[in-house]
């Protein structure tokens, strides 16, 4: 379902903007969901939250965390990115809420992890890749990423803490969007200068010989699986080497 030249810029570039292509009724229901966990756990005192004043929150485990999370991260085109960028068998290795609050930092450049873990020269190919879904739109104000075109291919090298690099990016686009980044681009979020928070999910892949960020199976409910479409129990990891149903 990818273009030619949608393949190209993600060999190219290591990131691809899939412009609008969630629908806004959808993206709307999303944002509230997502916003309503957040605050949720925050009352419970157990909300997983970063940067400095605590002023980006993750909420974890999303396809347990409503239908339309399942349905979410099984969007065609979305898939048929990490199926590219990972293979045909690709794994899901985390889903997750990203809010930045008005406030928050720019979080630096970094690549993901277990790339981050490896020693250099790092592979050449690309072994996890994230999907950044815009829920609110993504503006130089409010922390849209930023990505350096290119950089998954310096194999040696790894963003310096508080180096301004010049051909840096901040990819901005309409709520709705999808971002594809390349595990090994160098990416993050920028600061958030508005006063409303700036709402995202990660949908985070690996390759299926990988070890996901969470034990999907052990951690989604049974509900979710015993109604769970063939292509979401390959992404929870029924068909990932090694697996848990030998």
């Amino acid at each position: 379902m990818l273009t030619e030249p949608e393949k190209d810029q993600l060999d190219e570039d290591g990131f691809l903007l899939l412009e609008s292509l969630i629908p806004l009724d959808t993206t709307a229901r999303l944002r509230e969901r997502s916003l309503a966990l957040a605050a949720a756990e925050r009352e419970t005192g157990k909300s997983h939250t970063y940067l400095a004043n605590e002023s980006a929150q993750r909420v974890w485990n999303l396809v347990d965390k409503g239908e339309i999370f399942e349905e979410a991260i099984q969007e065609p085109k979305m898939l048929a990115a990490m199926a590219y960028l990972l293979g045909d068998d690709c794994t899901l290795s985390s889903f997750t809420v990203n809010v930045l609050y008005p406030g928050a930092p720019d979080a630096g450049l970094h690549i993901d992890y277990p790339l981050s873990g490896l020693p250099t020269p790092r592979p050449n190919f690309p072994l996890v890749a994230n999907s950044v879904w815009f829920l609110d739109d993504w503006t130089l104000e409010n922390g849209a990423t930023s990505c350096v075109p290119g950089s998954h291919r310096r194999l040696e090298a790894v963003p310096e803490s508080g180096v301004e690099y010049t051909d840096e990016l901040q990819i901005c686009g309409p709520r709705g969007s999808v971002l594809i980044v390349n595990g090994a681009i160098w990416h993050g979020s920028s600061r958030n200068i508005t006063n409303e928070p700036r709402v995202g999910l990660l949908g985070f892949f690996c390759r299926s010989i990988l070890k996901p960020q969470q034990a999907h199976l052990k951690l989604v409910s049974d509900e979710v699986i015993a109604r769970a479409t063939p292509t979401l129990k390959r992404l929870l990891g029924f068909d990932s080497l090694p697996n848990m149903n030998a």
